[in-house]
């Protein structure tokens, strides 16, 4: 049986709609038969409890930190989707140490049996926290505005994250267009920075329009997906979630931490802990 699929949402720069644009596809999958997990990995300024208008008992900060289980932080989401949510821990997100990333990566993959894709949004910009997640993930989607300072951001992001970790395979989605030729106009910028000599390799996932109804939607706690199901922004987030379904399962481990891989490869770079105590006596860097 393939393992879960592991998508990794991320944007150079804050104020893309990547959070948004995470809910809004988990939900997307969800109705399409999907079994997903949405993770919010931002462990500066997470958001999804915000746009859901939740207050969890528990969040991944207490998982970090020792004081709950994983099973204690699930809660449920719209159209039946499992939230793993945050809260700010900007005291230790500068300096959170690969152990703490690699034991959320192992106490995610007790999960596979369960979901089919794991969606991780995580913290805009370029930080040791968001390159730890990007490493784990079997696709990376980068969020992307058409205006010249979030190309430049996300530029410089792919440039960090390839020659960090090796890795060149990008999917792009420009967010927040008035239409599709829009869309399509900014990644072929994005892409003209990258001649073959580069070995970066850049794939166009779509594009998303722009909604006006986002922030009163937030207020609500409910998804754009569910409040206007004949928007632009819905259909695009649609033809998303259907152009994923056909992106290639990963079932070759690379030997780096990875969600839902191998458990003898994590394994050996990170002893799996007891749940629930897995972090409380690491160090941080």
């Amino acid at each position: 049986m393939k393992p879960p699929q592991a998508v990794v949402i991320a944007s150079g720069k804050g104020g893309t709609g990547k959070s948004t644009l995470s809910l809004n596809l988990s939900v997307a999958l969800a109705e399409r038969g999907k079994r997903v997990a949405l993770l919010d990995a931002n462990l500066e300024l997470p958001s999804l409890a915000t746009l859901l208008n939740l207050i969890p008992r528990h969040t991944l900060t207490d998982l970090i930190e020792g004081r709950c289980s994983l099973g204690e932080v699930i809660v449920n989401g719209p159209k039946g989707i499992t939230l793993i949510l945050g809260s700010s821990l900007p005291n230790i997100t500068r300096n959170l140490s690969s152990a703490h990333h690699f034991g959320i990566v192992n106490a995610l993959n007790t999960l596979s049996s369960n979901v089919d894709i794991l969606i991780v949004d995580t913290a805009p910009g370029i930080n040791h926290s968001t390159l730890n997640f990007l490493s784990a993930s079997h696709d990376i989607l980068l969020i992307i505005n058409n205006e010249p300072t979030a190309i430049a951001c996300n530029k410089a992001l792919i440039n960090q994250f390839r020659g960090q970790h090796r890795i060149n395979n990008f999917r792009i989605v420009i967010n927040k267009v008035m239409n599709m030729r829009e869309g399509r106009r900014a990644f072929d910028t994005l892409q003209r920075e990258y001649t073959e000599e580069f070995n970066v390799f850049l794939h166009y996932a779509g594009h998303v329009h722009a909604h006006k109804h986002a922030r009163s939607a937030a207020k609500n706690g409910r998804t754009l997906y569910e409040l206007y199901p004949t928007s632009e922004f819905t259909k695009d987030i649609k033809k998303l979630a259907h152009n994923i379904e056909k992106w290639p399962s990963k079932e070759t481990p690379t030997g780096r931490i990875e969600f839902f891989m191998d458990g003898a490869t994590n394994a050996a770079s990170c002893a799996l802990p007891q749940e629930g105590k897995f972090l409380a006596n690491t160090p941080i860097d």
